[in-house]
């Protein structure tokens, strides 16, 4: 599993679960929310049940975004509604956001969320994000879509 903290001790990205080292890892790190951004056909190949178990534990939503393979990027509408869970996770507590890779995903997430909160520019955003989250490669296609 990759973990990164984009605001310390607040908001952390990467990559599922997929043991209970992970699940212990962010119970160590006082993660009491994980958002998963992962679209139908990335669910689809994993083990609901051992998904769930890992999950146990933690307050766990889902809000389906498309990645690179969709053939489409995420709408403006879509970005707002991730963002808007996010943060009514993170009044309950530190969040793990993750989606298959760490790559696309959780990191446009955690960019329009800094945007919005923080008042910096896109360039200063993906830079911070980029930073913080080594394996982040958005296109610059899905970037001009957070110019709202």
């Amino acid at each position: 599993m990759i973990f990164n903290w984009i605001l310390v001790n607040k908001l952390a990205i990467g990559t599922p679960l997929i043991n209970q080292k992970d699940q212990l890892f962010l119970k160590e790190k006082k993660i009491i929310s994980i958002l998963d951004l992962r679209n139908e056909s990335d669910i689809s190949d994993i083990d609901h049940k051992t998904q769930l178990l890992l999950n146990k534990g933690f307050n766990t939503f889902n809000v389906c975004l498309p990645d690179h393979k969709s053939k489409r990027f995420a709408t403006k509408s879509e970005i707002e509604n991730a963002v808007d869970t996010l943060e009514k996770l993170l009044r309950s507590g530190p969040v793990f956001m993750h989606c298959q890779a760490a790559v696309e995903r959780s990191p446009l997430i955690s960019i329009a969320f800094l945007l919005k909160i923080k008042k910096l520019s896109l360039i200063q955003t993906y830079e911070y994000v980029k930073q913080q989250n080594k394996t982040t490669n958005i296109l610059l296609e899905q970037l001009k879509i957070l110019q709202f």
